[in-house]
């Protein structure tokens, strides 16, 4: 940062001209002490040594005047050139002279602040302040100014002393220099300052500024208007204005110049440090423009190494790569940079099969296969095919786009056809029932973000499923009579809105998602309102995280038994069988606390595995009914991610026994 104050030159001249100007008088003559004694008789020629001339930026004080050596007094200005309103040095009076004697000249005598060749070093008495004034100030109060030196009338003169007197008031910060001036008298001297103010600031100038609002950097700054700018304050101000810069993450950001002119004008020049290049290294099958989308940064941008990082925490939530690193280096012009984004790729196609037996279920067997790069595209392309005695036969096709025409809009599609054999306990638990349903059809949707506010989105689609029921093809079940079933198709728009502000989609430890739908059924064989508002709030708790779950559900009356709420199983109440209670109106509170197994007493050794503990309340009603006839589980499980995702076991417990799940991705 360099720092220029602009000082009248001629102001500057005159300051020069009384600090040429500087005297020394010592008069003593004690008859046969042995002190260095003046010589009236002969004139004292003195050298002219002008004092150095410090830069502005870095004013220093002038050197004080050796004894030894004492100065010449500076011409002073002619009459016929007065210099107007500048400080004029009082009239130096040289050294007098004696007559010369006729008979015998005096040779010349040595200086009287040398000793005599031969007499051993002696020490000058010392000198008393008689008074110490300032000059030159025209807007700082002298009181200032007196407050900062430590000479004080009385005292001895010291020469460290005012030399360090000289510092102290340039480092008031209101002057651009500052020099010194010894005026003798009958019993002493008189200690004068000569100032040069700073220019009063008239109006601060920022420029370079793209990210941060220039009222800001003014406010940063501190700079008043009006007053004589103080450099010391204005440092303090410059290095606000870049901590302001950094905590927003603008880490290569600088006031690179400040100034100020003759009229009061201060100017601060910053340069933010802006992106030359993004280079991607190591990509193989995925396209380049796919890491491209992710980056919320690009050449010419400000750096930011806060949207690097989010812009890397999305490459690799997106599954496709095991690394994902960025160096920043130089560019080839000043004040830029090259970033680097390296990423090692993971195979994102998987092939999943199986097959099992189970008293519940009977038979069962599946097979699957997605890829979530698919093309290396970004996209997510899976089908899947599971049977089951109990269940029936599954088939599932889906597609997600990412980028949906090249915008931040999400499209999700899904088509199926599906078997099913519910078990339905509208008349009790001991009078459960099962029955098959064949559902076929599908859905698209699409989430778009709400540009004016981050982490909102907007999700709009359409579905349409036909069902229809019949007995059960495997079991002896006898549905009971007066049973009505709805068959028939559901055609419906889809509305919605979400807030998402999790740290993690997959694992989440703080924030929290909120979700809001509706299903309007216009067409087809039905005519409902569905309403659904979803609310999961996370809190950390040192390495563990505390996690609070409400899920309520509407209709606008009764509803087919297809589209009614659900309550029981792996993500709702997981003491109660799946699928225990349902009904027209439901609600649902969960609390679970999850922390690191390791954690535990004689579980050291064992890490990435997190237990849970949980509990359950909920309960379902018919249209009209308030679902407040809670129903409560508890229980205890782990989970751990994998390389399919996030694997977990839940058992929970309620009045009814227990019951075990197990599931994979995220259950909220």
């Amino acid at each position: 940062m360099e720092v220029s104050v602009g000082v009248p030159k001629r102001l500057m001249q005159a300051v020069r001209a009384v600090a040429g100007g500087l005297v020394w008088a010592i008069v003593l003559a004690w008859p046969g002490s042995g002190w260095v004694t003046a010589q009236p008789a002969t004139p004292v020629t003195a050298q002219q040594n002008p004092s150095p001339v410090p830069s502005p930026a870095q004013p220093n004080p002038s050197p004080i005047p050796s004894p030894s050596a004492p100065p010449t007094p500076p011409a002073q200005p002619q009459p016929s050139q007065p210099q107007p309103n500048q400080p004029q040095p009082a009239p130096t009076t040289p050294p007098a002279t004696a007559p010369a004697q006729p008979s015998q000249p005096a040779p010349a005598a040595p200086s009287p602040f040398q000793p005599i060749p031969g007499a051993p070093p002696q020490t000058l008495p010392p000198q008393k302040v008689l008074d110490v004034v300032v000059r030159g100030n025209e807007h700082v109060p002298t009181e200032t100014i007196l407050q900062a030196v430590s000479t004080k009338p009385g005292d001895p003169l010291n020469e460290d002393r005012l030399r360090n007197d000289v510092q102290a008031i340039l480092g008031l910060g209101l002057f651009a220099d500052a020099v010194l001036r010894l005026e003798p008298a009958a019993n002493g001297v008189t200690v004068v300052f000569i100032v040069a103010e700073n220019p009063v600031v008239s109006d601060v100038h920022i420029t370079g500024n793209t990210v941060i609002a220039t009222d800001d950097i003014r406010k940063a700054m501190s700079v008043p208007t009006g007053q004589v700018l103080n450099t010391v304050t204005m440092r303090q101000g410059a290095q606000a204005v870049e901590r302001l810069y950094q905590g927003k993450g603008y880490a290569l950001a600088r006031v690179s110049d400040i100034s100020v002119n003759e009229q009061g004008v201060l100017s601060v020049a910053i340069t933010e440090g802006r992106i030359e290049a993004v280079k991607i290294v190591g990509l193989h099958k995925t396209k380049d423009y796919v890491v491209r989308r992710e980056l919320t940064f690009k050449p010419g941008d400000v750096f930011n190494v806060d949207a690097v990082n989010a812009s890397l925490k999305k490459l690799f939530a997106s599954r496709y790569f095991s690394d994902v690193k960025a160096d920043p280096g130089p560019g080839t012009q000043p004040d830029t940079v090259d970033v680097t984004i390296t990423v090692t790729e993971q195979r994102t196609a998987t092939l999943s099969f199986g097959a099992g037996y189970s008293t519940v279920t009977g038979l069962a067997g599946l097979i699957g296969v997605q890829d979530i790069d698919f093309g290396g595209n970004g996209q997510t392309v899976g089908a899947s095919y599971d049977s089951t005695v109990l269940n029936g036969n599954n088939f599932t096709l889906t597609f997600h786009e990412p980028y949906f025409e090249g915008t931040h809009t999400v499209m999700d599609f899904q088509a199926f056809n599906q078997t099913t054999i519910p078990t339905d306990y509208s008349l009790g638990l001991f009078n459960s029932f099962q029955y098959t349903m064949y559902q076929s059809g599908g859905q698209v949707t699409f989430t778009a973000p709400i540009r004016t506010a981050p982490n909102q989105f907007f999700t709009y689609g359409i579905k349409s499923v036909n069902t229809q029921f019949g007995p059960s093809v495997l079991t002896s079940s006898t549905i009971p009579s007066g049973f009505v079933f709805t068959p028939g198709t559901v055609n419906a728009v889809l509305l919605g809105a979400l807030q998402d502000t999790r740290d993690d989609p997959v694992n989440p430890t703080r924030g929290q998602e909120i979700q809001l739908n509706t299903e309007s059924a216009i067409a087809g064989d039905f005519s409902f309102e569905k309403y659904e508002l979803d609310f999961v709030q996370y809190w950390p708790t040192g390495n563990a995280t505390v996690v609070g779950h409400v899920h309520l559900g509407s209709g606008s009356g009764p509803l087919p038994i297809q589209e009614q709420f659900y309550l029981g199983g792996q993500s709702s109440l997981r003491g109660y069988a799946a699928g225990r209670f349902r009904g027209d109106d439901m609600a649902i509170v969960t609390g679970e606390y999850r922390f690191p197994l390791n954690t535990l007493p004689f579980l050291k050794g064992i890490g990435g595995i997190t237990g849970i503990v949980f509990a359950d309340a909920g309960d379902t009603e018919p249209s009209g009914t308030l679902p407040t006839n809670l129903k409560v589980d508890y229980g205890f499980g782990i989970a751990a991610k994998t390389p399919i995702g996030l694997f977990r076991v839940d058992y929970g417990v309620s009045s009814e026994g227990g019951q075990l799940w197990i599931s994979t991705g995220t259950t909220f």
